[in-house]
């Protein structure tokens, strides 16, 4: 039987979906989201969670969204004041 060609795996990470407030909404569903094993630190609220971001670093998926947006708004305003 002859061999299939492998398909090729062209994105790694999907794009965030921008919310109608204007936030965005990350998509977690990858497994390297969750460590089930221990619950550490939010890095933005402090509060214990099972979550990891994009680079193993506990965080919780509604606090990284929050966090995103204002780094979002930051930009805007300066780009609307000639800055960037």
């Amino acid at each position: 039987m002859p061999r299939r060609r492998a398909a090729a795996v062209t994105a790694a990470r999907p794009e965030p979906r921008v919310l109608p407030t204007g936030g965005v909404l990350l998509n977690w569903g990858a497994p390297g989201h969750w460590d089930g094993r221990v619950q550490l630190p939010c890095r933005y609220c402090g509060c214990l969670t099972h979550l990891r971001d994009d680079r193993g670093r506990p965080a919780d998926k509604v606090c990284a969204e929050a966090q995103l947006a204002e780094v979002g708004r930051v930009v805007q305003a300066q780009a609307a004041q000639g800055l960037l």
